[in-house]
Protein backbone atom coordinates (compact mmCIF):
# COMPACT_ATOMS: atom_id res chain seq x y z
CA UNK A 1 0.00 0.00 0.00
CA UNK A 2 1.41 3.59 -0.81
CA UNK A 3 1.76 6.42 1.59
CA UNK A 4 -1.14 8.29 -0.18
CA UNK A 5 -3.65 5.34 0.62
CA UNK A 6 -2.33 4.86 3.91
CA UNK A 7 -2.99 8.48 4.98
CA UNK A 8 -6.26 7.94 3.08
CA UNK A 9 -7.16 5.23 4.93
CA UNK A 10 -6.48 6.50 8.38
CA UNK A 11 -8.22 9.52 7.48
CA UNK A 12 -11.39 7.24 7.55
CA UNK A 13 -13.80 7.83 10.69
CA UNK A 14 -14.65 4.62 9.89
CA UNK A 15 -11.76 2.79 10.68
CA UNK A 16 -11.70 1.11 14.00
CA UNK A 17 -10.06 2.64 16.94
CA UNK A 18 -7.82 -0.03 18.12
CA UNK A 19 -6.25 -0.06 14.34
CA UNK A 20 -5.24 3.75 14.30
CA UNK A 21 -3.99 3.37 17.95
CA UNK A 22 -1.61 0.86 16.53
CA UNK A 23 -0.91 2.82 13.36
CA UNK A 24 0.03 5.98 15.97
CA UNK A 25 2.00 3.45 18.17
CA UNK A 26 3.51 2.11 14.67
CA UNK A 27 4.43 6.18 13.99
CA UNK A 28 5.90 6.85 17.16
CA UNK A 29 7.92 3.59 17.60
CA UNK A 30 9.80 4.44 13.71
CA UNK A 31 10.76 7.85 15.31
CA UNK A 32 13.31 7.86 17.92
CA UNK A 33 13.33 11.88 18.69
CA UNK A 34 9.17 11.92 19.20
CA UNK A 35 6.36 13.32 17.21
CA UNK A 36 4.49 16.28 17.92
CA UNK A 37 0.62 16.19 17.39
CA UNK A 38 0.99 17.84 13.79
CA UNK A 39 3.72 16.12 12.50
CA UNK A 40 1.75 12.93 13.94
CA UNK A 41 -1.47 14.26 11.83
CA UNK A 42 0.16 14.98 9.02
CA UNK A 43 2.10 11.36 8.76
CA UNK A 44 -1.11 9.74 9.53
CA UNK A 45 -3.72 11.81 7.37
CA UNK A 46 -6.03 12.21 10.22
CA UNK A 47 -7.34 15.55 12.05
CA UNK A 48 -5.02 17.14 14.63
CA UNK A 49 -8.16 16.27 17.18
CA UNK A 50 -8.38 12.73 16.56
CA UNK A 51 -4.37 12.26 16.80
CA UNK A 52 -4.57 14.33 20.08
CA UNK A 53 -7.16 11.35 21.29
CA UNK A 54 -5.23 9.08 20.46
CA UNK A 55 -1.75 10.54 22.23
CA UNK A 56 -3.82 11.22 25.22
CA UNK A 57 -5.77 7.48 25.61
CA UNK A 58 -2.26 6.42 25.06
CA UNK A 59 -0.23 8.48 27.38
CA UNK A 60 -3.29 7.72 30.22
CA UNK A 61 -2.50 3.96 30.03
CA UNK A 62 1.42 4.14 29.90
CA UNK A 63 1.87 3.18 25.97
CA UNK A 64 3.50 6.79 25.07
CA UNK A 65 5.42 9.85 26.85
CA UNK A 66 5.41 13.41 26.41
CA UNK A 67 8.48 15.14 26.42
CA UNK A 68 7.68 17.86 28.91
CA UNK A 69 10.03 20.47 26.66
CA UNK A 70 9.19 19.45 23.51
CA UNK A 71 5.83 18.84 23.84
CA UNK A 72 6.95 15.30 21.74
CA UNK A 73 5.11 12.05 22.07
CA UNK A 74 7.38 8.66 22.23
CA UNK A 75 6.32 5.14 22.75
CA UNK A 76 6.37 4.46 26.55
CA UNK A 77 7.54 1.69 29.06
CA UNK A 78 4.27 0.19 29.22
CA UNK A 79 4.19 -0.37 25.47
CA UNK A 80 8.23 -2.23 25.69
CA UNK A 81 6.71 -4.55 28.58
CA UNK A 82 3.22 -5.51 26.36
CA UNK A 83 6.33 -6.26 23.54
CA UNK A 84 8.39 -8.18 25.45
CA UNK A 85 5.77 -10.31 26.70
CA UNK A 86 4.59 -10.97 23.29
CA UNK A 87 8.16 -11.06 21.04
CA UNK A 88 8.83 -14.39 22.73
CA UNK A 89 11.87 -14.97 19.97
CA UNK A 90 13.88 -12.08 21.32
CA UNK A 91 13.42 -12.38 25.08
CA UNK A 92 16.33 -10.57 26.66
CA UNK A 93 16.39 -12.12 29.68
CA UNK A 94 16.25 -15.72 27.73
CA UNK A 95 19.14 -14.45 25.41
CA UNK A 96 21.48 -13.12 27.95
CA UNK A 97 21.17 -15.60 30.61
CA UNK A 98 24.25 -17.47 30.49
CA UNK A 99 26.13 -13.81 31.19
CA UNK A 100 23.18 -13.36 34.07
CA UNK A 101 23.65 -16.53 35.65
CA UNK A 102 27.92 -15.91 35.80
CA UNK A 103 27.25 -12.20 36.82
CA UNK A 104 25.47 -13.84 39.32
CA UNK A 105 27.44 -16.56 40.22
CA UNK A 106 30.37 -13.96 40.52
CA UNK A 107 29.01 -11.43 43.21
CA UNK A 108 25.87 -13.67 45.08
CA UNK A 109 23.55 -10.69 44.64
CA UNK A 110 20.64 -9.77 42.65
CA UNK A 111 20.74 -8.87 38.88
CA UNK A 112 18.35 -6.58 37.25
CA UNK A 113 17.40 -5.66 34.17
CA UNK A 114 15.67 -2.42 33.71
CA UNK A 115 13.76 -0.07 30.91
CA UNK A 116 13.26 3.63 31.79
CA UNK A 117 11.00 6.40 31.20
CA UNK A 118 11.16 10.29 31.56
CA UNK A 119 10.74 10.60 35.12
CA UNK A 120 12.20 6.51 36.01
CA UNK A 121 13.61 3.24 35.05
CA UNK A 122 11.18 0.30 35.41
CA UNK A 123 12.28 -3.34 36.06
CA UNK A 124 12.10 -5.77 33.39
CA UNK A 125 13.24 -8.75 34.94
CA UNK A 126 15.42 -10.04 37.28
CA UNK A 127 17.48 -13.16 38.47
CA UNK A 128 17.69 -14.32 41.92
CA UNK A 129 20.80 -13.76 44.41
CA UNK A 130 22.39 -16.04 46.13
CA UNK A 131 23.33 -14.67 49.45
CA UNK A 132 21.89 -15.19 52.60
CA UNK A 133 19.81 -11.58 52.52
CA UNK A 134 17.89 -11.68 49.25
CA UNK A 135 16.51 -8.56 47.44
CA UNK A 136 13.63 -9.40 44.66
CA UNK A 137 12.04 -6.68 42.90
CA UNK A 138 8.54 -6.95 40.89
CA UNK A 139 8.85 -6.07 37.35
CA UNK A 140 7.01 -2.88 36.29
CA UNK A 141 8.46 -1.90 39.65
CA UNK A 142 9.45 2.18 38.89
CA UNK A 143 12.44 3.96 40.79
CA UNK A 144 13.04 7.94 40.42
CA UNK A 145 16.20 8.55 38.21
CA UNK A 146 18.32 10.59 40.81
CA UNK A 147 17.84 7.94 43.63
CA UNK A 148 18.57 4.89 41.98
CA UNK A 149 22.47 3.67 40.64
CA UNK A 150 19.93 2.56 36.83
CA UNK A 151 18.22 6.20 36.90
CA UNK A 152 21.62 7.71 36.90
CA UNK A 153 22.84 5.36 34.02
CA UNK A 154 19.74 6.68 32.15
CA UNK A 155 20.80 10.40 32.73
CA UNK A 156 24.33 10.21 31.73
CA UNK A 157 23.54 8.15 28.89
CA UNK A 158 20.48 8.32 27.92
CA UNK A 159 18.67 10.67 25.43
CA UNK A 160 20.09 14.86 26.33
CA UNK A 161 16.20 15.24 26.66
CA UNK A 162 15.10 12.77 29.04
CA UNK A 163 18.17 14.18 31.29
CA UNK A 164 17.61 17.75 31.16
CA UNK A 165 13.49 17.51 31.45
CA UNK A 166 14.17 15.54 34.89
CA UNK A 167 16.96 17.95 36.04
CA UNK A 168 14.42 20.64 35.49
CA UNK A 169 11.54 19.29 37.62
CA UNK A 170 12.19 19.05 41.07
CA UNK A 171 13.96 15.85 42.58
CA UNK A 172 12.33 13.37 44.95
CA UNK A 173 13.63 12.39 47.94
CA UNK A 174 13.45 8.71 48.62
CA UNK A 175 16.05 8.90 52.33
CA UNK A 176 18.21 11.15 53.50
CA UNK A 177 20.78 10.46 51.19
CA UNK A 178 18.91 10.70 47.90
CA UNK A 179 20.43 13.59 45.72
CA UNK A 180 17.71 16.23 45.71
CA UNK A 181 20.20 19.39 44.41
CA UNK A 182 20.00 19.45 40.37
CA UNK A 183 23.87 21.09 39.83
CA UNK A 184 25.17 18.12 42.22
CA UNK A 185 22.95 15.48 40.67
CA UNK A 186 25.04 17.10 37.48
CA UNK A 187 28.22 16.66 38.98
CA UNK A 188 27.17 12.82 39.97
CA UNK A 189 26.24 12.35 36.55
CA UNK A 190 29.98 13.50 34.90
CA UNK A 191 31.43 11.05 37.16
CA UNK A 192 29.05 8.25 36.41
CA UNK A 193 29.75 9.24 32.36
CA UNK A 194 33.46 9.18 33.39
CA UNK A 195 33.98 5.77 35.03
CA UNK A 196 31.43 3.98 32.76
CA UNK A 197 28.90 2.95 35.93
CA UNK A 198 26.80 4.29 38.94
CA UNK A 199 25.99 3.40 42.27
CA UNK A 200 23.80 4.93 44.68
CA UNK A 201 24.43 3.85 48.47
CA UNK A 202 21.26 4.10 50.52
CA UNK A 203 20.17 6.58 47.77
CA UNK A 204 16.75 4.18 47.54
CA UNK A 205 16.16 2.30 50.40
CA UNK A 206 18.57 2.41 53.63
CA UNK A 207 20.03 -0.57 53.77
CA UNK A 208 20.08 -1.10 50.03
CA UNK A 209 23.16 -0.16 47.12
CA UNK A 210 23.21 -1.00 43.67
CA UNK A 211 25.81 -1.22 41.12
CA UNK A 212 24.61 -0.24 37.42
CA UNK A 213 26.18 -0.10 33.80
CA UNK A 214 24.21 0.68 30.67
CA UNK A 215 23.41 -1.35 28.00
CA UNK A 216 23.50 0.08 24.19
CA UNK A 217 21.88 -1.04 20.96
CA UNK A 218 23.81 -1.29 18.08
CA UNK A 219 23.50 2.71 17.41
CA UNK A 220 24.57 3.46 20.21
CA UNK A 221 21.80 4.55 21.64
CA UNK A 222 20.64 3.56 25.29
CA UNK A 223 18.32 0.36 25.64
CA UNK A 224 18.13 0.00 29.22
CA UNK A 225 20.42 -0.86 32.40
CA UNK A 226 21.72 -4.05 34.30
CA UNK A 227 22.53 -4.00 37.66
CA UNK A 228 24.15 -5.54 41.05
CA UNK A 229 21.71 -4.85 43.53
CA UNK A 230 21.96 -5.70 47.15
CA UNK A 231 22.21 -5.23 50.81
CA UNK A 232 25.08 -2.32 52.03
CA UNK A 233 26.52 -5.12 53.84
CA UNK A 234 27.41 -7.09 50.39
CA UNK A 235 27.88 -3.92 48.50
CA UNK A 236 29.09 -1.41 50.00
CA UNK A 237 29.37 2.42 49.87
CA UNK A 238 33.42 1.55 48.42
CA UNK A 239 32.72 -0.91 45.47
CA UNK A 240 34.70 -4.26 45.73
CA UNK A 241 36.71 -3.51 42.06
CA UNK A 242 36.13 -7.32 41.09
CA UNK A 243 32.07 -6.63 41.64
CA UNK A 244 32.63 -3.50 39.23
CA UNK A 245 34.48 -5.37 36.62
CA UNK A 246 32.12 -8.08 36.06
CA UNK A 247 29.51 -5.60 35.92
CA UNK A 248 31.24 -3.62 33.03
CA UNK A 249 32.08 -7.10 31.14
CA UNK A 250 28.86 -8.34 31.57
CA UNK A 251 26.98 -5.29 30.62
CA UNK A 252 29.47 -5.12 26.93
CA UNK A 253 28.66 -8.94 26.60
CA UNK A 254 24.65 -7.75 26.88
CA UNK A 255 25.32 -4.78 24.50
CA UNK A 256 27.20 -7.11 22.02
CA UNK A 257 23.85 -8.98 22.08
CA UNK A 258 21.88 -6.32 21.17
CA UNK A 259 24.45 -5.28 18.21
CA UNK A 260 26.71 -3.07 20.17
CA UNK A 261 30.22 -2.60 18.82
CA UNK A 262 32.83 -0.98 20.53
CA UNK A 263 34.63 1.82 18.17
CA UNK A 264 38.56 0.34 18.12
Amino acid sequence: MSTADSNAELGDAALPTAVVSLKVIEALANAPQGLGVTQLSNLLGMPKARAHRHLSALREHGYVTQDASSNHYRVGWQLYLLGRACVSRFDLMTLAKPALQRLRDEVGQTIVISSYADDSVIVIDFLRGTSPIEITLRPGSRFPHNTSAQGKVVLAFGPADVREGFLSTPLPQSTARSIVDAPALRAELDRVRARGWSDAPEELFTGINALAAPLLQADGSLFGTLAIVGSIHYLPETPDPQHVDSLLRTSQEISQLLGFQRAT
